[in-house]
């Protein structure tokens, strides 16, 4: 089970269409997502390669499901990695329609 990174901080960038995560001010992540009207499709996550397994992704991702729900969107989940995520983590299944 992922665990989130207590020192990432999480950001949106509409301008790039990702939200973007940072530890200690430096970007170590972003996941990319397209918007149309009440839907965003994730597309893709990064996170940098020496940081894996440290629950960056984890962190990025939960507050992009958040944000997407206080926005009352629909999901649409393309990246594998948000695919697993919210396989892991029911308590988001619902933003998938």
């Amino acid at each position: 089970m992922s665990t989130d990174h207590p020192g990432v901080e999480v950001s949106t960038d509409e301008a790039k269409s990702r939200y973007v995560a940072t530890l200690n001010g430096d970007p170590v992540g972003f996941a990319a997502y397209e918007r149309s009207g009440d839907t965003i499709v994730f597309t893709h996550t990064v996170v940098d390669e020496e940081l894996e397994g440290q629950g960056v992704g984890s962190t990025l991702i939960r507050h992009a499901l958040d944000d997407s729900r206080l926005r009352r969107l629909t999901v649409v989940p393309e990246c594998e990695f948000v695919v697993a995520f919210i396989e892991d983590h029911p308590e988001y299944r619902d933003l998938t329609g």
